[in-house]
This record gives C-alpha cells, sequence and structure tokens, in this order.
C-alpha cells in the first residue's frame, strides 16, 4: 500500500519536471497545458478511468499525440520526450544513420518512439512491432503524417521461436510482457515472431537495418542471445535491458555477431553503433 505522503511527493516530483522543461517547447501555452493534462491523468487514474483520449503537444513535434488519461501512457510520453531518455544516443545515431532507409522498433507501444525516428532520420520504412492491439492502434494514429509511407504494423511478441503466448498487463501500458503460462494463453494468445520471420513479412528481409530499438520488456536476452545472424545487416542497436539481463550481456551477445561495436550506456538503455 503506497502512504499518502509517498504520492504527494511522487507527484512533486513529476510537477517539479514538468516545469523543467519550458525550454524544449516552442509555445508557451503548450507548456502550461501539460500542467493541465498531468492533473486531468491523475483524477482518471484515481477513478479507475483508463479509456479516455486526450491530445498532448510535443515540444517541437507537430501534430499533438493522442494518450489515454490515467494510464502509463501520460509517463511513457515524458519519459521519451520530455526526460529526453534516448537524448544520450541522438549524436551517435546522427552521425550513424543520417537519413535512415529502415528502422525496427520492437517495442513500439503508443508510436512515440516511432514519431522520434521519423523526426530525426526521415526513414524509407518503419517495422512498429507491438502486442497489445489498443497500444498498436494508437501507435498507428500517432504515427500519423509524421511517419514514412511504408509504416508496416504486427501485433506480436518477438522471440527466439515462434508460437502464441499470453500478456501479462500487470504493469501498465507501456510495461506489457509476455506470459508464456497455459492458463494465461489460453485466454489470450498473441503470436510470437522471430525477428528474421517479420522482416521477411515486412519485405526487407535483405536490407540494411539502420536502426533497430529494443523495448520488450525482458524478452530482449532471447533475442539477442549468442549474437544472432541477422545483426549482421544492423548498422545500430538502442535497447532496453530488463532484470535478470544485463548492459554487459546485451553488448557481449551483440558483439557476438562480428564486426566492430562502439558501446554507450544510460541506465538501462544500450546504444550500440557498428563502426
Amino acid at each position: 500500500m503506497v502512504s499518502r505522503g509517498s504520492r504527494i511527493r511522487w507527484h512533486m516530483r513529476v510537477l517539479r519536471d514538468l516545469s523543467r522543461t519550458r525550454g524544449r517547447f516552442r509555445r508557451t501555452r503548450d507548456w502550461l497545458a501539460l500542467f493541465g493534462v498531468y492533473a486531468l491523468h491523475t483524477l482518471a487514474g484515481a477513478l479507475g478511468m483508463r479509456t479516455i483520449r486526450w491530445r498532448v503537444a510535443l515540444p517541437a513535434d507537430s501534430p499533438a499525440v493522442t494518450i489515454r488519461l490515467g494510464s502509463a501512457d501520460f509517463h511513457a510520453l515524458k519519459e521519451i520526450y520530455l526526460d529526453d531518455a534516448y537524448g544520450f544516443a541522438m549524436p551517435a545515431l546522427a552521425a550513424v544513420v543520417a537519413r535512415a532507409g529502415v528502422v525496427i522498433d520492437l517495442g513500439a507501444n503508443i508510436g512515440l518512439t516511432v514519431r522520434l525516428w521519423s523526426r530525426h532520420f526521415a526513414p524509407r520504412a518503419i517495422v512498429a512491432v507491438e502486442p497489445d492491439r489498443a497500444n498498436l492502434a494508437l501507435c498507428a494514429r500517432n504515427a500519423g503524417s509524421a511517419a514514412p509511407a511504408d509504416l508496416l504494423l504486427f501485433e506480436c511478441f518477438v522471440g527466439d521461436a515462434a508460437g502464441s503466448a499470453g500478456i501479462d498487463r500487470g504493469l501498465g501500458t507501456w510495461a506489457y510482457r509476455m506470459d508464456r503460462t497455459e492458463r494465461v494463453t489460453r485466454m489470450e494468445a498473441i503470436p510470437v515472431r522471430t525477428v528474421p520471420d517479420i522482416l521477411a513479412d515486412a519485405g526487407v528481409a535483405s536490407s540494411e537495418i539502420d536502426l533497430l530499438k529494443c523495448d520488450i520488456e525482458g524478452g530482449e536476452a532471447a533475442v539477442f542471445r549468442g549474437g544472432p545472424a541477422w545483426l549482421s545487416r544492423v548498422r545500430a542497436v538502442l535497447a532496453e535491458v530488463h532484470d535478470p539481463y544485463t548492459a554487459e550481456a546485451l553488448i557481449a551477445d551483440v558483439r557476438a555477431s562480428g564486426g566492430q561495436w562502439e558501446a554507450a550506456v544510460s541506465g538501462s538503455a544500450v546504444l550500440l553503433v557498428r563502426r
């Protein structure tokens, strides 16, 4: 049970973080609107209402995106666009990727990172993979006109072998996990596909992958373990690691695929760039 004092401290930290983002917005009114959105988001969460959709302006990126109030969507937006969680990787990616051809986004959630890659790299194709149907629908909506002509959406998990699995939604909309227990899978069976299968169906099986982003809530170990052969066509990997998998293990697995890779780590995020 979270104490009232802990909740107050949490909200104060969020408000403090929001106050520091003023310089990221071109228009003061868009920045001020964030505080109103956060108030509505908090109220919706307290009332257990997590389906109300709301438009939120992003700093230096239009049009606005859609989130579900009371869900983890607001915090995903804050992490990616306001806290700049991937900012540490952007200079190195800009130097290597420039105008990307193909971007693979494993764990695309509601499309915020798809928007980020579109704005920074103008790729000709983005393959967005997300196991939850409602998240994927918002991903398509939020990508909008910012996405390339070839935005390819896949509703599935990513794993080291094809099959099916259930989905664990216990940690909220931004942290859905694969659950292979028979009871959960019977309730809601979601396909599990390998990266080569996804690339083949997307029509990029023989293409160079300029950026592969991976945030699949603990499934990354199975995807990268042993340095799979498809990594030989990837120029940059940006991945979130989750216990018990570590940044060191990910770096070792990617380097096992061959070639020279430079690595940088920021919190749970790891960037590897092929040289």
